[in-house]
């Protein structure tokens, strides 16, 4: 038995299952739960201290071409619920912005994307929608990074948003990012997105510098190299140099 863990998309949570199938990370796989029988998406061990729950059910299979054939009739007809939606959300008068739907595999379940700036009472709301279109109902908030996976952009690369183009899984992106890469002195203005939180590709480069940066003497620490000593006054962790003070004043780059 290997242990897997597995995404789904309708509530971004993610469980562990125990299973024989031969599973990679990214395999998009379909799993029968107590009520439901949705698609996954394989990911790496997460990194987190919240201790990961045993999902429900089973995982069947790996999407094969058919499954994804199906999978992608599915995905219009959840978009011809979208306009029928936002009418709903006007009518009981609630401030929120339906960007996306989704149908379960087995068509049981509806799941509606949608934004809003706080929390929203939506009761009423779901109680309505279920009478409506007579499925299972869950309405799933988003912030503002998947918001704009789903719109698309350009990103200041001149490129493509990373998020609507290739990823998968939109892992957390911290300032320590940014200051293994000596990125901070830029300021949050250069470092976010289109979404506002700090850009995706911060992360893409993060291990390698912090490996270089194992490498490298601390700036402010003496340094002892055949072409002199002194203190280590600034660094280029590409370059793999560093440049040192002696106590005459006298500036030595140094490669290491």
């Amino acid at each position: 038995m290997k242990t897997v863990y597995i995404r789904f998309a309708t509530t971004g949570k993610i469980y562990f299952y125990n299973t024989e199938l031969d599973l990679d990370c990214n395999n998009e796989i379909l799993v029968e739960t107590d009520k439901v029988v949705e698609i996954g998406i394989v990911i790496k061990t997460p990194q987190t201290l919240s201790p990961i729950e045993e999902g429900r059910g089973k995982i069947l299979r790996k999407l094969g071409l058919e499954d994804k054939a199906q999978q992608a009739k599915l995905k219009q007809i959840a978009g011809s619920f979208i306009e029928e939606a936002r009418k709903k959300t006007a009518r009981h008068g609630l401030d929120i912005r339906i960007v996306d739907a989704e149908l379960s595999f087995d068509q049981k379940k509806l799941t509606f994307y949608f934004s809003a700036d706080g929390r929203v009472d939506f009761r009423s709301l779901v109680s309505d929608m279920a009478k409506s279109f007579e499925k299972l109902i869950r309405l799933q908030q988003i912030g503002s990074r998947d918001e704009a996976k789903y719109f698309g952009s350009i990103g200041k690369c001149g490129r493509e948003l990373c998020c609507s183009k290739f990823l998968n899984n939109l892992e957390s992106i911290t300032l320590e990012m940014a200051q293994s890469q000596e990125l901070a002195a830029a300021g949050s203005a250069k470092l976010s997105g289109c979404c506002g939180k700090l850009m995706c590709c911060l992360a893409f480069e993060a291990d390698n510098y912090e490996e270089l940066k194992k490498k490298m003497p601390k700036i402010g620490e003496e340094f002892q190299s055949p072409q002199g000593s002194g203190k280590v006054i600034d660094h280029s962790l590409l370059e793999g140099k560093v440049i040192l003070e002696t106590k005459e004043g006298k500036k030595i780059e140094v490669f290491i």
